[in-house]
């Protein structure tokens, strides 16, 4: 129905919880849209033109427009309502809590820990989604220009080792998208992670700087 809106960001609301508030102006229509956390924070500013990326969920009584950065979130965001007792709110969380990268190799590693770090989803959920959606997310990473999510012996080493990290992190009090935040971050700096200690000692420095909101 709705593939993309291009407009002005009129205002932006945290909710405190998975789900937060958007509204675009685009062309003088206001739309209001439902949008991860993690979405919220990195797509500008009130004032800015942004593109953001739609997909529309309709109930009964109830029209939702829901938000994402890119096509390939809001992608991953349909599949995991293929999953039985998945809806968009629960998916939505999924998605932004854990991103795609980490999503998608919980799901190819069969990670139930990581995957249990998004609001609402106990073992039971994360182990429907493993079972029901692994075939389609080996077809979904196919589709991405970044090819990291592929299974592999060094990839499984990676994932046990990002689990003890999660899980120690998860201990010390910090919330999944901050472990998530900071796990993404040494990725992105290209930290070679040979051990738990090393990137506990990387998460823990890029959580105490100041985070720019």
């Amino acid at each position: 129905m709705l593939a993309y809106l291009k407009g002005q960001i009129v205002v932006k609301e945290m909710s405190g919880g998975p789900v937060d508030r958007l509204v675009l102006d685009v062309n003088g229509v206001g739309y209001e849209l439902a949008v991860a956390h993690s979405t919220l924070l990195l797509l500008g500013q009130p004032g800015d033109t942004v593109t953001v990326h739609t997909s529309v969920a309709i109930r009964e009584n109830e029209w939702t427009i829901f938000g994402f950065r890119d096509n390939s979130e809001r992608q991953l965001f349909n599949l995991l309502q293929s999953v039985t007792g998945i809806g968009p709110k629960l998916a939505l969380g999924l998605v932004g809590t854990l991103g795609i990268e980490t999503l998608v190799e919980a799901v190819l590693t069969e990670n139930q820990k990581m995957i249990s770090q998004a609001p609402g989803v106990g073992t039971k959920v994360a182990q429907r989604i493993i079972l029901e959606l692994k075939t389609k997310i080996e077809a979904f990473s196919q589709t991405l220009a970044n090819k990291t999510f592929e299974p592999s012996t060094s990839g499984i080493g990676k994932s046990a080792i990002f689990e003890e990290v999660t899980e120690i992190l998860g201990n010390l009090g910090y919330t999944a998208t901050e472990i998530h935040s900071a796990l993404k971050k040494a990725k992105e700096t290209g930290l070679a992670a040979d051990s738990a200690e090393e990137l506990v000692r990387f998460s823990l420095k890029h959580l105490s700087a100041p985070q720019v909101v």
